[in-house]
């Protein structure tokens, strides 16, 4: 209960941050090309930013190798793992088929999950550093993996565009002006990038609520779909997760910190990629379908996430 009262409090505050892009939706006061905009300014500027002011703020030396594995393969064994159970769940020959097992696989690390481990343990920035390790080869598997589960299409996938991630070159500088103590030479850099880096909850949540704005809400929890979905992506994908921490710590052994525990939850236990409907509207995988699957998991996330980390706490 210790964690749990804080986190359910942080997520609260974040559902409350969807109100204003769902009012000015509403009110069509933002736009399609306005929400485009705000994630492009997410996705290149508040983003990047975050995880590199977070890297400003490590003792690099006391991140461990363990904890760094973990980060690169638990999301490529997860994913997998994930993919075989959703191949036997939903008909890969439906459009709708297609969009569920891509929600139920891939989650919210940028937009959601990395910001809310950096409000949730302001003093522990190696847990974003983590998280944003998992983002970038989930990132990678969605590009990849994702774009074949949505198209169906081996030929659709990218591999250059794949590779080119803006988390991934904040990590590397972030690595490099850590080790050159940047923060500590130049206080203004950690400033400036703190300051860029504080953009992303709000925008992040801004957008997440015009496209709630959209939807309608009352229709959205009538489809049964809705509920298999955010089961397979809110409850199962955080149980194989630990279970698979479980395992390293308990069978083999392996000493594991806490921290790396807690990233692995939120990374694994947060909602689907708020990507989901642009990417299902491009392999047309019914874009208004994957819309509904998306902000439904997002709202529920709210219940299951805190909950989540307290039968966590209670079992690790």
């Amino acid at each position: 209960m210790d964690t749990f009262l804080p986190m359910l409090g942080i997520v609260l505050l974040f559902a409350a941050l969807l109100i204003p892009g769902y009012i000015l939706g509403k009110a069509r006061a933002i736009t399609d090309a306005s929400a485009i905009s705000f994630s492009n300014i997410l996705m290149y500027i508040a983003m990047p930013f975050l995880v590199f002011s977070k890297l400003l703020e490590i003792d690099l030396s006391t991140v461990g190798l363990t904890e760094i594995l973990i980060s690169v393969f638990l999301p490529i064994v997860l994913e997998l793992i994930l993919l075989v159970v959703c191949r036997l769940v939903f008909n890969k020959k439906e459009a709708r088929g297609r969009a569920a097992t891509f929600c139920s696989i891939f989650p919210n690390c940028g937009f959601l999950g990395i910001p809310l481990a950096a409000t949730m343990w302001p003093d522990k920035p190696e847990i974003v550093l983590y998280i944003s390790i998992f983002n970038v080869i989930s990132t990678f598997l969605l590009l990849t993996l994702g774009v074949y589960v949505l198209s169906g299409d081996k030929k659709a996938i990218s591999l250059k565009k794949a590779l080119i991630s803006p988390i991934f070159f904040a990590i590397v500088l972030g690595i490099i002006a850590s080790f050159l103590n940047l923060n500590g030479h130049w206080s203004y850099v950690g400033t400036y990038a703190v300051t860029l880096a504080q953009l992303t909850t709000p925008l992040a949540m801004i957008s997440l609520g015009y496209e709630l704005s959209k939807l309608d809400l009352l229709k959205m929890w009538i489809n049964g779909c809705v509920y298999l979905t955010a089961f397979i992506k809110l409850i199962i994908s955080p149980l194989v997760a630990i279970s698979i921490l479980v395992l390293i710590k308990y069978v083999f052994g392996m000493e594991i910190d806490f921290s790396i525990v807690s990233s692995m939850l939120v990374a694994t236990a947060v909602s689907t990629a708020a990507s989901a409907p642009s990417m299902a509207k491009k392999y047309d995988a019914d874009a208004e379908y994957t819309a509904t699957l998306t902000l439904a998991n997002t709202l529920l996330c709210i219940v299951t996430l805190p909950l989540a980390y307290m039968l966590l706490e209670v079992g690790f």
